[in-house]
């Protein structure tokens, strides 16, 4: 498992911190309210259960089995697992880019066919091996991204507006529990994952003071581009890196692959 806590004991923190009650989720989820409540007793929760509880909490359902500490479904899965795939140029040209290029950037990914996912998708490496706790979980929602762990370092050194910049072995320290995960730390990921500081921190059981500097202004819009870029091949991400370089004003573009 991912974390110390059951998946109960996390939802009825998130739960707790938003004033929302069991009844009022179960309805919003479309699922049996006593299932919900043996769930929030320590009952493990069913896989069909964590999808129906995504959109009712604005939350993607692959962080739900994340925080379940269960296997994401393949389904759920970024659709590559090319370990030459990465999004850091991605990152940075979204975050130099005019602000008005931003949405044309996430109509190019988008508009991108989706490919047949061939097996499971995602990170998947030796060393992501994390000790349960709560910087596991965070590490895990980064790989859900398909984020390794030097592309969480562009991320979190992007979204933070240069405040937090760690090396690679770091990043990896914080999944390992050697690492502490600050608030500071927890308010970075959740730009780099588009949770809600709030919310990820209740989770983690974790204050947030008063005085923690804000995010970038342009995190949010880079956590979607985040996400949304977990769907394309190495291919495809080629084009797009090509396509956020001519909309940040670095050089020409080239024709987008159809296929």
């Amino acid at each position: 498992m991912a974390g110390l806590l059951r998946f109960g004991a996390l939802l009825a923190r998130l739960t707790g911190h938003r004033a929302l009650d069991s009844a009022t989720l179960a309805s919003a989820a479309g699922i049996d309210p006593a299932e919900l409540q043996a769930v929030l007793g320590g009952q493990p929760p069913t896989g069909r259960l964590l999808r129906d509880l995504g959109p009712a909490l604005g939350l993607h359902a692959a962080d739900l089995f994340v925080l379940a500490g269960q296997p994401v479904p393949d389904d759920l899965t970024p659709t590559t697992r090319n370990p030459n795939w990465s999004i850091s140029a991605v990152v940075y040209n979204t975050m130099v880019m005019p602000a008005e290029n931003r949405r044309p950037l996430l109509d190019a990914i988008r508009a991108q066919p989706l490919v047949r996912r061939e097996g499971r998708g995602g990170v998947d490496r030796p060393h992501h091996r994390y000790e349960p706790g709560f910087g596991a979980v965070l590490l895990e929602l980064a790989h859900s991204r398909n984020l390794t762990w030097t592309s969480t370092v562009r991320a979190l050194y992007a979204v933070t507006d240069g405040r937090i910049y760690l090396s690679p072995s770091t990043i990896g320290g914080i999944g390992r529990g050697a690492v502490e995960a600050t608030p500071e730390l927890v308010a970075g990921f959740a730009g780099v994952v588009g949770i809600p500081a709030p919310d990820l921190a209740a989770l983690g059981g974790i204050r947030l003071p008063d005085d923690l500097p804000p995010l970038h202004t342009r995190a949010t819009d880079l956590a979607t581009v985040i996400w949304e870029t977990r769907r394309l091949t190495t291919a495809q991400l080629q084009d797009i890196e090509l396509t956020s370089r001519h909309l940040a004003g670095r050089g020409p573009t080239s024709p987008t692959r159809t296929a």
